[in-house]
């Protein structure tokens, strides 16, 4: 893979990424207001959040081993970094509980995760 379909892929993936997050809250904080828990439907979504970052982080290594270019982008890595350990270091804060609480939860860290990833984009060189 050249660098120009690295970086073609980490930008989409980076533009996709607060919009499923918002999804995320969105669904989790529907199954709140129905009184529900979190149902294997949601929990497969956070997986696929969580791969999503890892994704980009993998996307975003790669271009800064081939660029080299830490000096303007040290908040950006900051941002990744954060966005990639947020929902596991979640998952072990909530105890893999599923409870309508679970689902409170995750709705509004879905809604942080989305404002992690535009800010990621907003300070992306």
């Amino acid at each position: 893979m050249d660098l120009g379909t690295i970086l073609w892929l980490h930008q989409r993936i980076g533009n996709a990424a607060p919009i499923f997050m918002a999804l995320l809250g969105i669904l989790s904080l529907i199954n709140y207001a129905r009184g529900q828990g979190l149902d294997g439907g949601m929990i497969g979504a956070i997986v696929v959040g969580e791969i999503m970052m890892i994704v980009m982080a993998v996307l975003g290594i790669s271009l800064f081993i081939a660029f080299n270019r830490i000096n303007n982008l040290s908040i950006h890595f900051l941002y990744g970094s954060l966005s990639v350990i947020f929902l596991p270091g979640l998952w072990v804060y909530t105890r893999g509980e599923t409870d309508r609480r679970a689902s409170l939860i995750w709705g509004l860290a879905g809604f942080f995760m989305m404002g992690l990833t535009l800010r990621a984009i907003g300070t992306a060189g």
